[in-house]
């Protein structure tokens, strides 16, 4: 089919548009992909306050709104300003040991250095580099310490703002989700039966990574900053967050801190804290990660864990931690349209594939 210059021109202005369109909103991108995600999981309480609300769309979209602000936005706000103080405490907890560990070093080398069988070979060692080599990886350490502090400060400012642009969003997608939904739907060249496929699998693997992956995750991190908090091992809300980033990946899990940490508890002497660790922490990871986890993500989801932890893992260096979640939804759309490929030119393929051209070497 031959364009005309008409069509042509129109075509150029619509592609150079779009394109400036989208450097317009590539700094909110990530915004406005949460804004989706969250609009997915609260339609139902946002549908559900519009009928109680007797069809007023702009109430139950605040009502809603309110409910994503006491149920996502305070919590974690909450953490952000604890796992500050946590890091800050850290910070200053090395500082001021750095001058006591070169005396403890010395103590612990006389010691060793007294007793016969070990003198003779305590004396080549070099205490004062094993001492520089000690206080420059604590202080590398406390450098870093106090980017990670700085880094919170600064990423709280822009959180507050992301939270307020994805919350004016949620407001308006809440509102004109069905008419925008219509609008695309109106836009894409596919079938309605392939429509409703595609838009049918995002929501189920969205509420798939979600409860089943975000979710287990925050509880098993959570569950595992409880038993630190009530054991009184040391910044329990920072090794919450890393069970919950390790709980992410079913392979590593929390138990990678917590499974330690009864050894080391157990070593100690703290013989108690340590089986309760083991039992109530280790045990009930174990069986959520290898029992109940892997029977809720393949099957609800309807992509097989192995792909939905490539996607996740591969959608995390891509993007960040966004990308977590949009991995798996890239993923989705992928199987989805390679299958209704496959629908549409079953007939063609097939003659291909049984064709001699197929078998050719």
């Amino acid at each position: 089919m031959k364009l005309s210059l008409q069509e042509i021109f129109f075509f150029l202005i619509l592609i150079f548009t779009s394109i400036a369109f989208f450097k317009i909103l590539e700094p909110f991108l990530a915004d406005i992909f949460l804004t989706i995600v969250i609009a997915i999981l609260f339609r139902k309480p946002y549908l559900y306050l519009e009928k109680v609300t007797k069809g007023r769309k702009v109430l139950a979209s605040f009502i809603t709104i309110f409910l994503v602000t006491i149920i996502l936005v305070i919590p974690l706000t909450i953490i952000g300003i604890m796992l500050t103080g946590e890091i800050t405490d850290a910070y200053s907890l090395i500082k001021i040991g750095l001058p006591t560990l070169k005396v403890r070093i010395d103590e612990i080398y006389n010691s060793l250095a007294n007793i016969p069988i070990l003198s003779g070979k305590l004396g080549n060692a070099n205490i004062s580099e094993i001492q520089n080599t000690i206080n420059d990886s604590l202080k590398r350490l406390a450098e870093l310490a106090i980017e990670l502090i700085q880094a919170t400060f600064i990423n709280a400012s822009n959180l507050l703002i992301h939270f307020f642009i994805i919350l004016f969003l949620l407001f308006y997608v809440l509102i004109d989700g069905d008419s925008l939904l219509k609008k695309i739907q109106y836009l894409i060249p596919l079938t309605d039966k392939d429509e409703k496929e595609l838009f049918s699998k995002l929501k189920q693997v969205t509420d798939a990574i979600v409860f089943n992956t975000f979710m287990i995750a925050t509880i098993e991190g959570s569950y595992g900053a409880f038993l630190f908090a009530i054991l009184g091992i040391p910044s329990p809300v920072f090794w919450g967050l890393i069970m919950v980033v390790l709980s992410l990946i079913p392979i590593v899990g929390a138990n990678t801190v917590l499974f330690p940490t009864a050894l080391i508890l157990l070593a100690t002497g703290n013989i108690v804290n340590g089986l309760i660790l083991l039992i109530f922490g280790v045990g009930a990871i174990v069986i959520n990660q290898n029992i109940i986890r892997p029977r809720l993500d393949g099957h609800k989801s309807g992509i097989h864990p192995a792909i939905i932890f490539l996607a996740s893992m591969g959608g995390l260096v891509w993007m960040g931690v966004v990308g977590f979640i949009a991995g798996p939804l890239i993923t989705a759309i992928f199987i989805v349209i390679w299958n209704q490929f496959g629908e549409h030119y079953k007939d063609k393929l097939d003659q291909y594939n049984n064709s001699d051209h197929f078998y050719r070497s």
